[in-house]
């Protein structure tokens, strides 16, 4: 039974409702065929938008589920995309050996990499002058965090001292949440990368800016796998690192800023990935993290 009326639908009989992930999207299995995301608003040219770029994607990556179709169910857009099978990668990754977690990440790294193949239009903002803006608009916040953590002082110095990393540092098409929790894996196998509701331009290598808060502490194997994959196997250059530090340490101000100001129920969580975040590279004096090198 179509229990929303929408005709692409017609000939579905099984609808599931998937209770699990973090989105604010309702989502259904439909047949074990099809994903069908209601959006908790009504922006039907965002959701399309979206799904020409995801389409893209997936024409150069079957992990990328395909769109089918957007539309509008009761004020709210909806995306009809690939329904994906496997599990959580969050959940499942640990329960797997080192060897086969480094695989699936390697994989992963793979897809992102074809994934940033695709550059923004023509006349997208700077890069560089839209994350300078951010970090000024964060920087009086995050000062009034310090003084309450004074092991968080160097965070912030850092950062103003290398921004000029950011220079013509072009602009790609990203997930940009990119943690397990947005992976599936079926039979020690990645099948998808998902919940591509925040896909937007973005620095590539920005996109690995959760990588020490959400997908080292799961696995530091897969973590390794997603980096090596994602550079063919072959050494990773110092250009990088030094990118993926001035991200990690970013992240680190906007994530304790949100916990302070809008995720109280989730500080504690935060400030724990703080500090593992800041450990690994040492207070920002290590170029390489210590889980990589490691």
């Amino acid at each position: 039974m179509n229990n929303f009326n929408i005709p692409f639908l017609n000939k579905c009989s099984f609808f599931q409702l998937i209770e699990e992930g973090f989105s604010d999207d309702e989502k259904w299995c439909i047949d074990h065929t099809y994903l069908l995301r209601i959006s908790p608003h009504g922006d039907i040219k965002k959701l399309t938008r979206q799904a020409e770029l995801i389409n893209e994607i997936h024409a150069l990556d079957g992990h990328i589920p395909k769109v089918h179709y957007v539309g509008m169910y009761e004020d709210r857009a909806y995306m009809i995309l690939d329904y994906v099978l496997g599990e959580n990668g969050e959940e499942i990754l640990p329960l797997k050996s080192e060897k086969v977690q480094y695989e699936i990440g390697s994989q992963v790294g793979e897809t992102l990499k074809k994934m940033h193949s695709f550059h923004a239009p023509a006349g997208f903002p700077s890069w560089e002058e839209t994350w300078r803006n951010r970090v000024e608009k964060q920087a009086p916040r995050f000062k009034e965090i310090v003084e309450q953590n004074p092991h968080y002082q160097n965070i912030l110095p850092f950062i103003q001292n290398n921004l000029h990393l950011l220079k013509d540092r072009p602009s790609c098409v990203q997930h940009y949440d990119f943690h397990p929790g947005n992976i599936l894996v079926h039979e020690d196998t990645f099948t998808g990368l998902i919940d591509m509701q925040k896909i937007t331009y973005a620095d590539p290598i920005n996109e690995f800016y959760k990588m020490e808060y959400f997908n080292v502490p799961i696995s530091k194997a897969y973590s390794k796998g997603v980096f090596d994959g994602y550079h063919d196997s072959q050494p990773i250059p110092n250009s990088f690192w030094k990118l993926h530090r001035l991200y990690a340490a970013m992240h680190l101000v906007f994530a304790e800023v949100w916990g302070h100001e809008g995720g109280i129920n989730q500080l504690e969580k935060f400030q724990k990935y703080t500090r593992f975040t800041i450990d690994q590279f040492d207070d920002f004096k290590l170029l390489i993290p210590k889980w990589y090198s490691k």
